[in-house]
Parts: structure tokens; C-alpha cells; sequence
């Protein structure tokens, strides 16, 4: 369904409620503005702070992938708890004898 929206003399435009409404957009959120063909299309988007880019990275993505499966194919020995970096470090170099966990699959 086409909505009618004016520009302003600043070049803003406000968004008709209903699409406001139905895409869930909320001040301050951001949008991703494409021309194609002579028409605008304005995509919702989300945004990733600096700090955090990393964990979307190729590299640290494929980790992740690799990771899981290794805890579905029962690869690993335990799952250590926030704070237990050090037990973590000495299980690397003197792995425990105690038999892998296993889940279940999903």
C-alpha cells in the first residue's frame, strides 16, 4: 500500500504512523537510504557498537560456526564458567581425563 509523505524545507520527511507502527520504528532509530531506478527505498536498520564489530567479523563468525560444532559433536571436555579463565589455561596444557560431555542434538 502507497503512503503520501512531504519534504520539508529541511529535506525531512516524517514517516505515515501506520508504517511507523508496522516496521516497529522508534525515534532515534536509523535508516538505510538507497536510490534505485529514481526511486528511494528506506531500509530499518541496526546499528553495532565499535566494541562489538568483531564478533561480526568473517573470521570470528566461522569460529563461532566451528565452535557449536564441536559442543554438538561432543568435542569438549567442559563448559567453564565466567571467571574460570585460569582453570580454562591449566585444562589446555594438562587436558582432564574425565570422558567429553555430550548433548543431544537439536
Amino acid at each position: 500500500m502507497a503512503h503520501l509523505a512531504t519534504v520539508s524545507s529541511k529535506f525531512q520527511i516524517s514517516l505515515p504512523k501506520a508504517l511507523r507502527e508496522r516496521l516497529g520504528l522508534r525515534p532515534g532509530d536509523y535508516l538505510v537510504v538507497e536510490e534505485r531506478e529514481g526511486n528511494l527505498i528506506l531500509t530499518p536498520a541496526a546499528t553495532v557498537p565499535k566494541g562489538q564489530l568483531y564478533f561480526w567479523s568473517r573470521r570470528w563468525q566461522e569460529g563461532e560456526v566451528r565452535a557449536e560444532e564441536d559442543v554438538l559433536a561432543g568435542r569438549i571436555s567442559r563448559v567453564y564458567a565466567q571467571g574460570e579463565v585460569g582453570q580454562m589455561a591449566a585444562d589446555m596444557t594438562n587436558p582432564p581425563t574425565s570422558k567429553p560431555i555430550r548433548r543431544k542434538k537439536p
